[in-house]
């Protein structure tokens, strides 16, 4: 029997930077800035001072930085904190595995490792080493194989039992752990503290939620604690669960996993990375809202249609996978706005920045937004049906839509397959200067703050001092 648990420790637990791809370890570092930025953001939201207040309940220090908090955080804290911050507005990386075909998990890897770093004054050298193995752990449970199936190239209901935890929490123990330089034995017992303190599987509840909680689907910060938490308590002396990832009932049997496929957790390690495949976002709402809101862009520049002129948009979509929160015309909570498709298209056509003012509670009652909102209609489009034929490796590529806007009594339409961000096609993929504006943006950091931080992390030989980064974190 292959001893799934042993071969991911071992390889994880030597892996060197020299044995990565040259273009892996540049995406490593664009994924360090789009998060870190994301990060920043996210202490700029309504949801920031909630967030800073709970890291600061959590322990306060000198270990590590908080975004927006300064050096005052102890590293749980501080892991805790910018975990969560980094996904607070939906502005974070996608990865296109997952049960249900699509996960957040960057968010915590980023937090722990960070934080680590930070309390042991540690490079960008170290810090994208760990990120690489955080992330590849992170994808590879992701890549088990989609719970979603397919009759007929349509798409049937997810399984009774899944959740949004399990992925992140021990990819953030597998970066704490390689920062930490544990051997494979050691390795094994950190993936089972964590994944068996990885958060319970809430997934049904949570996807037939409308007025959405703040932590969203799962909290991240608690994912990047928990995991470094595991690495730490096992360089004490702590044991875990052995081969938490082997057998029948392997950890992702109790998380709902109907199936598992082995090549997708360790196959091609070493070949195969998950950074291939990172999905980066434009704009701080779900993912599945940015192929509408691509449609809606080419739509613009065919047609200069004035947002007076506009009496209906109608969106072509899946609407058997849709949950009420995606149609929801009238969402009242910061969380509920990111997951509402009028909300987003709303956004978008007024032209309201990217970042932490989409999530605004003011648009709650503003009458312009409120009308936009109320304009968007969908319909089934029966190719977005059929999305499961595109996967690969049980994760998604193509998520076809259909948009259709009427003004003054004549209308446009098109179709799209892929967004912006979309690593998969030359021409949709976010390149080194989409990545570096979108820093830029979302923070609003000063020009020359904002310079050394990409400085550091995208241009520097590895081995760069973290400083930059920090300081800009702690700005308030």
């Amino acid at each position: 029997m292959v001893e799934v648990t042993t071969l991911m420790a071992q390889f994880i637990s030597k892996l060197t930077l020299d044995r990565v791809p040259e273009s892996i370890a540049h995406e490593a570092r664009r994924f360090v800035l789009d998060t870190l930025g994301c990060t920043i953001a996210g202490s700029n939201s309504e949801l920031g001072p909630i967030i800073l207040s709970v890291a600061r309940m959590l322990g306060e220090g000198q270990d590590a930085s908080v975004a927006g908090g300064g050096k005052r955080f102890t590293w749980p804290s501080a892991s805790y904190g910018n975990g969560r911050l980094a996904n607070c507005l939906d502005l974070d990386e996608t990865y296109p595995g997952g049960q249900v075909a699509g996960l957040h998990f960057g968010a915590s890897v980023f937090g722990q490792a960070l934080s680590l770093c930070e309390q042991k004054n540690l490079t960008s050298r170290e810090l994208i080493l760990a990120v690489i193995c955080g992330y590849e752990v992170a994808g590879r449970i992701s890549d088990i194989g989609t719970q979603i199936t397919a009759e007929t190239g349509k798409v049937t209901p997810a399984s009774e039992i899944y959740g949004f935890a399990l992925a992140p929490t021990v990819g953030a123990a597998a970066a704490a752990g390689r920062l930490l330089s544990q051997d494979a034995a050691m390795l094994e017992q950190t993936f089972g503290v964590a994944a068996s303190n990885a958060a319970t599987p809430t997934g049904p509840i949570w996807s037939r939620q409308v007025v959405l909680p703040n932590s969203s689907a799962f909290d991240s910060g608690w994912a990047a604690m928990a995991g470094g938490f595991a690495a730490r308590s096992v360089e004490l002396g702590s044991t875990g669960l052995p081969s938490i990832f082997d057998g029948e009932t392997s950890i992702f049997t109790m998380v709902g996993a109907q199936s598992v496929d082995i090549d997708g957790l360790i196959g091609d390690m070493g070949s195969r990375w998950a950074f291939q495949n990172i999905i980066y976002k434009p704009w701080p709402s779900c993912r599945a809202h940015h192929h509408p809101i691509c449609a809606l862009r080419k739509l613009r520049a065919m047609e200069h249609f004035k947002l007076d002129e506009i009496e209906e948009i109608v969106l072509g979509v899946n609407l058997g996978r849709l949950s009420r929160r995606h149609l929801n015309p009238e969402p009242t909570t910061f969380v509920s706005r990111q997951f509402s498709f009028p909300h987003a298209v709303a956004m978008f056509l007024l032209d309201v920045p990217p970042g932490p003012s989409w999530g605004a509670e003011r648009w709650a009652s503003d009458p312009t937004v409120r009308e936009l909102r109320s304009k968007i209609k969908f319909t089934d489009y029966p190719r977005a049906a059929t999305f499961a034929q595109f996967f690969v490796r049980g994760q998604f590529r193509q998520l076809p839509c259909s948009v259709e806007v009427r003004f003054k009594g004549k209308s446009v339409r098109t179709d799209v397959e892929f967004a912006w961000g979309d690593p998969w096609l030359e021409e949709t993929r976010f390149s080194d200067d989409d990545i570096v504006a979108k820093f830029r943006r979302v923070t609003n950091l000063p020009i020359a703050m904002a310079d050394a931080v990409v400085e550091t992390i995208m241009m520097a030989e590895l081995g760069a001092n973290l400083s930059p980064v920090f300081d800009a974190m702690s700005l308030d």
